[in-house]
């Protein structure tokens, strides 16, 4: 047996047990009285024979009641996992790392050929065929995982249908997310059928380069024995990879033409590699770049940044390249997608009969949007609710004292009013009574340089905030403002009105409108490049009159799409440059890069740490 979470049930025991016996140890200081007869009194007089603090505890069924129950909500806390025998077992799942590392060659002169998912499928076979012919009544399952998990085939006992299931395992430039991947394992591996609830061999094959674990205690494994099998040899003198781990590019706030480029590079090899690293827009080679990066030691792989400046009046497609030959080919690139510097086009909606709030006005006037609207609540209301998801009339919106009726496809600001869905907690104490905000989300980037400590707000209670949503500020009932995300579109909402606190008195109120309006209209303004991730779904927006979304490049499928609406386009597990006709500009052109350090740390690892313990491979 072992422990998933020993250190949380320790130091919940070394408080709890002692203030359980120090109960027993305790007794009460009686102050002494003159009285005349202890006759009616013979039963206090008993407890009164010991004056001191702490008398010596007695033997209580109560006291070895609460110790037993003590123990085991600490024994529940620390999550005991039972490990079994290595033998072998009934039902057996195959599990298959498809990520990008899995494309790296093998170099010559190891065991195997190809790349390591050619070895995986490979030892996953032989494995299927030793077992089969020592009993022809175990159970196979197949099942792989890239940035998500996959099952490939059921439990079978027909092995040319696995054999056939292990073949499909296609290669992906996806991160490795193994966690996904145990839990769904453990689903599974609590499955069987009445004579056989015995729980399976988990083999996951694989180079182990799939990431840090989400606690230190490892990957959490539910149901099952792990067993991991390294499918290429841990020789570190063999690696050879130089991999672009980061890349982003940002306007000038001053200049917009002006773009800032900034790239991170990593060696997993045993030797510096010196490189040519170029930097291109719309295949136009723009700048060279010769860098050396150090090599990889036992601390972990060497590391050297890129940065350089470049003009760009117009959008393109950036890439960053290097021209060293190594054993992985996905990450010697990386792509995003540069839109046209654009200032946002903002409508501010206010109440009916009501002018604007005089402070928000003037603070989203001074950031010189594009355009800024002022309508009624009823005006808005009327207008055609696909144009406005679609974007053709707005980047923004920003409702004063007005709570939306629904949440659009666009972003949005609310001040001194509720978003549907949202639950309002009533205010404590009296009413118009001021009320501090406590604390706020200082890594969150909407808050950025934003100062909370001297902001005073009336009338207001607190967010209920459903799953999902984020906090940005606390005050005493709980969070004053939060971001909800719907429909691919973030929402931010400032639950006190402005008039109803000193915060337009207050820089920070200015620093926050800013972060608010260039971090929810960033994509649509081409203020920062756009990127994405093998095997992560993405939302783009369909133009007007468009009916369906083509997409092509590293793959290629068409999708339906509702004019102006949003569609979520599936995981595309190649990396790549990829057009969507029939996407609203920006977004008809998507770029996918890798951009995974623990990819791109080709090195095989020795181990995985599972249920707090290291599976040697």
């Amino acid at each position: 047996m072992s422990f998933l979470s020993i250190w949380s049930a320790v130091i919940a025991g070394a408080i709890a047990l002692p203030l359980l016996v120090l109960l027993y140890f305790l007794k009460l200081r009686r102050v002494p009285l003159r009285i005349a007869s202890t006759l009616l009194w013979r039963k206090s007089f008993e407890d009164l024979q010991v004056n001191a603090p702490f008398q010596r505890p007695r033997w209580s069924l109560l006291l070895l009641l609460q110790l037993l129950l003590l123990f085991a909500l600490l024994a529940a806390l620390a999550q005991p996992v039972l490990r079994g025998e290595a033998q072998s077992a009934s039902r057996v799942v195959l599990v298959i790392d498809q990520s990008a590392s899995m494309n790296a060659s093998i170099p010559s002169g190891a065991s195997g050929s190809g790349t390591r998912l050619d070895a995986a499928r490979q030892a996953a076979r032989e494995t299927v065929e030793r077992l089969s012919r020592s009993s022809s009544s175990t159970q196979f399952m197949v099942l792989s995982f890239g940035a998500g998990a996959r099952v490939v085939s059921g439990f079978e006992t027909n092995t040319s249908v696995v054999l056939a299931a292990i073949d499909s395992i296609a290669p992906t430039d996806e991160p490795a997310d193994l966690d996904a991947e145990l839990q769904l394992v453990g689903a599974y591996a609590g499955r069987g059928d009445e004579t056989d609830l015995e729980p399976p061999d988990v083999m996951v094959f694989s180079d182990g380069c799939v990431g840090p674990p989400p606690t230190p205690a490892g990957f959490a494994l539910r149901a099952g024995r792990f067993r991991f099998i390294q499918v290429v040899p841990h020789t570190v003198e063999a690696i050879d990879n130089l991999g672009i781990v980061t890349f982003s590019a940002r306007r000038d706030d001053a200049d917009p033409a002006t773009v800032h480029i900034f790239g991170r590079l990593l060696n997993a090899g045993p030797q510096p590699i010196e490189a040519v690293i170029t930097l291109s827009a719309d295949d136009q080679p723009v700048t060279p770049i010769r860098r050396t990066v150090p090599a990889a030691t036992s601390a972990g792989p060497g590391e050297e940044g890129v940065s350089t400046t470049i003009t760009l009046p117009g959008g393109a497609a950036l890439k960053l390249v290097h021209n060293h030959r190594d054993q992985l080919a996905v990450d010697n690139e990386a792509l995003l997608v540069m839109a046209p510097p654009a200032r946002p086009r903002i409508v501010l909606v206010s109440p009916t009969g009501g002018a604007p709030d005089p402070f928000l006005k003037s603070m989203i006037e001074e950031l010189e949007p594009q355009s800024l609207a002022q309508l009624s609540q009823p005006a808005f209301d009327a207008l055609d609710a696909q144009q406005i998801d679609s974007g053709a009339q707005y980047d923004l919106i920003v409702f004063d004292r007005v709570a939306p009726t629904r949440l659009p496809g666009i972003p949005t600001l609310t001040v001194g009013a509720n978003l549907p869905g949202v639950k309002i907690v009533e205010p404590s104490g009296e009413a118009g009574t001021g009320r501090m905000i406590l604390s706020w989300d200082r890594q969150n980037t909407l808050m950025r340089h934003v100062s909370l400590d001297t902001i005073v707000f009336a009338n207001f209670g607190a967010f209920e905030l459903p799953a999902g949503a984020t906090p940005l500020a606390f005050g005493p009932d709980g969070p004053v403002m939060a971001m909800v995300k719907s429909r691919g579109a973030r929402h931010v909402a400032v639950g006190f009105k402005l008039i109803d606190s000193n915060w337009p008195f207050h820089v920070s109120s200015a620093v926050f409108i800013q972060n608010a309006v260039e971090q929810l209209t960033v994509a649509g303004s081409g203020a920062v490049g756009e990127v994405h991730q093998p095997g992560q779904p993405i939302a783009v927006r369909a133009a007007p009159g468009a009916r369906e979304l083509a997409v092509t490049g590293p793959e290629s499928f068409t999708l339906p799409a509702t004019p102006g609406g949003t569609v979520t386009i599936p995981a595309l597990r190649l990396a790549g440059l990829y057009h969507v006709q029939g996407a609203a500009a920006p977004q008809d052109r998507l770029a996918l890069s890798l951009l995974d350090d623990s990819q791109s740390d080709i090195r095989p690892r020795p181990s995985i740490t599972v249920n707090a313990e290291a599976e040697a491979a």
